[in-house]
Order: C-alpha cells, then sequence, then structure tokens
C-alpha cells in the first residue's frame, strides 16, 4: 500500500478502512513481514477508535485475528502432516523404481546367456533368499526374474492364512490413502479459513498469502514422474500403454480432490467458533 493512501486512511478514511489497516499491521507482525505502519502511525489509528461502536468492532476485528492465527497455525501443522505423508509414498515409489530398475538390469544379464536350461538354473540360483524390500523374487518359466510388488504371503498361523500386508503394492496404497485423506482435510480446512474471512469482510492479504503459500505445497507433485501418475505426459494417443499404465497410478491427483463438508464444518465450529 502506497504511503499517501495510509496517510489518506489515517486522516479521512472510513472506519472500515482503518480496521483494514489495523488487521494488516498486526498479521504482518505476526509473520515478520515488513510492517506498514510506523509505532506513532498505529498509535495515532488506534487513538482514533473513541466510541462505543467503534471499540465493540475494534475488539471483534481483534478477536476475528487471533482466531485466523491459530487456524492458520493449525493448517500449517496439517500441511506439515501431509508433506510427511507425501514423503513416504515417494520414498516407496523410490524403492519401486528401483525393483523394477534391478530387475530389468538382472534380466538383461540373463538374457546373454542362449541355453534356456543353462539361464533357468542360474536365475532359480540366484533368486533365492534375495527378496527386496516388501517383494518376492522368483524365476518365471523363461528363465527370467520376476521381481512381485503384489502378492499374497501364507503366515503360516492357521490354514488358510494368506495376507498382502506385506507387499510394496498393499504398503504403498495405505500411505497413498493417508495422502489423500491430510489433502482433503488440508482443503478443507483452508476453505472453512477462507469462507470465515470473507463472511466477515476480513480480507487481509497477508493471511491470505500465507494460506496460498500452504496450498502450493499441497498441490505440488508428489515424485513428478508422470509414470507413477498413470499417465504418459506425451500429448499422444496410446490406449494400450494407458491402459498398462493404469497400474502405476499410486500417487492421488490433489487437483481433483473435494472439500469434506463435516471436516469444514467441524474446523469452523471448533477453531473459528462459527456456530
Amino acid at each position: 500500500m502506497a504511503k499517501k493512501d495510509i496517510s489518506k486512511i489515517l486522516t479521512t478514511g472510513s472506519l472500515k478502512q482503518k480496521l483494514l489497516l489495523v488487521a494488516e499491521q498486526r498479521a504482518r507482525s505476526v509473520y515478520g513481514k515488513e510492517l506498514i505502519l510506523t509505532d506513532h502511525e498505529y498509535n495515532q489509528l488506534s487513538d482514533s477508535f473513541k466510541k462505543s461502536n467503534e471499540i465493540k468492532l475494534w475488539n471483534v476485528w481483534s478477536s476475528n485475528g487471533t482466531k485466523i492465527v491459530g487456524a492458520i497455525a493449525n493448517l500449517q501443522g496439517l500441511l506439515f502432516e501431509a508433506k510427511m505423508n507425501y514423503s513416504n509414498l515417494r520414498g516407496y515409489i523410490l524403492v519401486w523404481n528401483s525393483i523394477e530398475n534391478a530387475e530389468l538390469l538382472v534380466n538383461s544379464v540373463l538374457h546373454e546367456i542362449k541355453d534356456p536350461k543353462e539361464r533357468k538354473r542360474i536365475a532359480d540360483s540366484g533368486a533365492k533368499g534375495v527378496d527386496l524390500l516388501f517383494s518376492k523374487t522368483a524365476p518365471d518359466q523363461e528363465g527370467y526374474i520376476d521381481i512381485k510388488i503384489d502378492f499374497e504371503e501364507d503366515l503360516g498361523y492357521k490354514e488358510p492364512d494368506l495376507t498382502k500386508k506385506h507387499s510394496l503394492l498393499y504398503i504403498m496404497n495405505n500411505v497413498k490413502a493417508e495422502a489423500t485423506a491430510s489433502a482433503i482435510r488440508f482443503l478443507s480446512w483452508r476453505e472453512a479459513i477462507l469462507d470465515f474471512m470473507e463472511e466477515r469482510g476480513f480480507n487481509i492479504k497477508t493471511y491470505k498469502d500465507i494460506i496460498q503459500g500452504f496450498t502450493e505445497q499441497i498441490y505440488a507433485p508428489i515424485i513428478g514422474w508422470g509414470k507413477y501418475e498413470g499417465e504418459l505426459n506425451t500429448g499422444l494417443p496410446h490406449p494400450q500403454v494407458e491402459k498398462l499404465l493404469k497400474k502405476y497410478a499410486i500417487t492421488p491427483k490433489i487437483e481433483e480432490l473435494e472439500v469434506d463438508e463435516a471436516e469444514y464444518n467441524r474446523f469452523k465450529k471448533e477453531f473459528l467458533g462459527d456456530e
């Protein structure tokens, strides 16, 4: 805001303009941004609120600011949770990528063995006891290595007692669900804060900028590889390949997520005091 505009508000501004200026000053102070008022100007502005209705509005706006700062702090905590889930999912995707590369490397070497029986013998021997993280390694009928990330395992406690809980795909889908849930909660809380500000005419740029910064982090790609989003990103139609890539769609599509009404209402009531 230009200095001349501030001076004009200080002398002839409306009550609403003064309240917005004070709220912006307080928001900038909370988040360590450059202040727009000097101490003298701030005191001059606060001293101008003398009538009972003016003081009442001052208190209401002060309360709004306190609520928004608290709500943003909770939103930031949820952002950290979502980013932790993103990081966990990214880590498992990198494990998956390493498993695929290891399988490709081993099979490219086995392919050089032209005798099928000898290749099968070497694959059988090499696959024994070599299971990468949350995967199962086994030779196939042609003498190549097949590293599975989706498999059933017999726990041996009772019959039948099969589980997929130790497979990488099962674990990744669970982490994907956690990442999706935390992103939905973030979007719901974010919407509640922005609506609260809009409904009360409490449109403070600094608060909105902080929220926008958080939002950009939520929408940032988890890994940025189209393959693990189940997409080619070539702009060309490849129906068969696209069908094959569906199994790789392990990252949530954040842009398709919607606000959860129950979360929205709960946050608005509990953190913003909105009945």
